[in-house]
């Protein structure tokens, strides 16, 4: 039996690239000088390692150029725009605790289990999470029917056909 890493080598998620045309100039996005954040500053690093402009950024994730250009000195990403920034250069954001800063317990039963679903600790994480949602949905789901059940009965308790005058709207 092959032992299943707890985690993943990478969390690319990359989007298919399309064919850019060559260019005549070659030169890329440089790193800004000034205060960026970590965030910003993996953007920046990145697309100029793969020598991509911000035409090209821009149309692969569908953020806009002058929002990339103001995270070099005025504005910080927000969450979508730097999801969308990243999975167009071949990184993935996804929060995931290491297993020190969690409770032994916890982190012994994650590691358990990640083992039993022959899944890493990242994945396994999604398909807790995945499981909590659809756990909230059927419960969401079971209040809605029951309000739609009330809503049923208190109709019902009038009586089907009471042949009481209604009251014209007010015009």
């Amino acid at each position: 039996m092959a032992a299943t890493p707890l985690y993943p080598e990478g969390f690319s998620t990359r989007r298919p690239r399309r064919d850019l045309p060559p260019r005549r100039n070659a030169r890329g996005v440089t790193m800004p000088k000034t205060r960026v954040g970590p965030f910003a500053r993996l953007v920046f690093a990145e697309l100029g390692r793969q020598r991509m402009r911000y035409l090209d950024a821009s149309e692969l994730s569908g953020v806009q150029i002058p929002t990339i250009k103001g995270w070099r000195k005025k504005n910080n990403p927000g969450l979508e725009s730097l999801s969308a920034m990243l999975a167009t250069l071949g990184y993935q954001l996804c929060p995931v605790p290491e297993l020190e800063t969690l409770p032994p317990k916890i982190a012994g039963e994650l590691t358990t289990l990640a083992l039993k679903l022959r899944m890493n600790i990242p994945q396994t994480w999604t398909a807790l999470l995945d499981i909590g949602v659809e756990q909230e949905l059927l419960r969401l789901r079971a209040e809605e029917r029951a309000a739609i059940l009330a809503d049923h009965d208190a109709r019902m308790a009038r009586g089907a056909n009471d042949n009481t005058q209604r009251h014209a709207p007010a015009t």
